[in-house]
């Protein structure tokens, strides 16, 4: 037996763990995850959201309303489709309105669909809308 091969021997019967590989294994995933990974750009929307405060002036019962009840979409108690949504706000010109007259009050029930939701929600900034959430106490 060659010097080597004695002292490698002996390095594993002391219990050492033999580490000059460690490197070259932690360099190999490195590259690997920097070559599998995707980058995915996430998809946001922007929307300006009231203060919170009761206002009486701002608020009447002029307010639209969009109601999310059970995969349908209401606007004013008017069962309509995505499309007539995107309609029905644009007649509204909400980014030529005082920002106290832009709010939509976005309603929906228990298991409303988050798609519903985030279509519904996007419709309202993407036509200058301010929402109002409402919550059922």
């Amino acid at each position: 037996m060659g010097k080597k091969a004695q002292e490698r021997k002996r390095r594993l019967r002391n219990g050492e763990i033999p580490t000059n590989s460690f490197s070259d294994i932690a360099f190999l995933l490195i590259i690997y995850f920097l070559v599998a990974t995707t980058l995915v750009k996430v998809k946001t929307i922007t929307a300006e959201m009231p203060t919170g405060e009761k206002n009486a002036q701002s608020q009447s019962d002029k307010t639209p309303t969009i109601n999310l009840r059970a995969g349908d979409i209401h606007f004013n108690d008017k069962k309509v489709d995505i499309e007539e949504l995107n309609n029905k706000l644009a007649e509204l010109d909400l980014p030529a309105k005082d920002p106290s007259k832009r709010v939509i009050l976005l309603e929906s029930v228990q298991g409303t669909p988050y798609q519903d939701y985030f279509q519904a929600l996007a419709t309202i900034s993407a036509h200058g809308g301010v929402v109002a959430l409402v919550e059922e106490e």
